[in-house]
């Protein structure tokens, strides 16, 4: 059988396009390259949370460490945030306009 016979052949006309259309329904089945791309991005965004977590938390561990040692610096700012003062000083508050008293 020569190669002409062979791919005038009904039966593998018939099996190329069979394989053809399954590869076309495969590809473009819900679970196919749509689904692909959409869990490829799914899968970015998460990495993209989890580096921004894993950055959170490192910054988290420093500031305890610095808490630990009892960093001066880190102590005072903590204390201003709570609204403490020193000795003699005068502590001023501001209020958005939108505020009510």
């Amino acid at each position: 059988m020569n190669t002409n016979s062979l791919l005038e052949s009904r039966v593998i006309m018939a099996v190329l396009g069979i394989s053809g259309f399954m590869s076309v329904v495969i590809l473009w089945s819900p679970y196919g390259l749509p689904a692909l791309h959409k869990r490829e991005q799914e899968f970015l965004k998460q990495q993209q949370m989890l580096m921004d977590l894993n950055r959170k938390n490192r910054e988290i561990a420093m500031e305890v460490k610095r808490l630990l040692e009892k960093d001066p610096e880190l102590m005072e700012s903590l204390a201003r945030q709570r609204g403490y003062a020193r000795p003699g000083e005068t502590v001023y508050t501001f209020r958005d306009h939108g505020e009510k008293r």
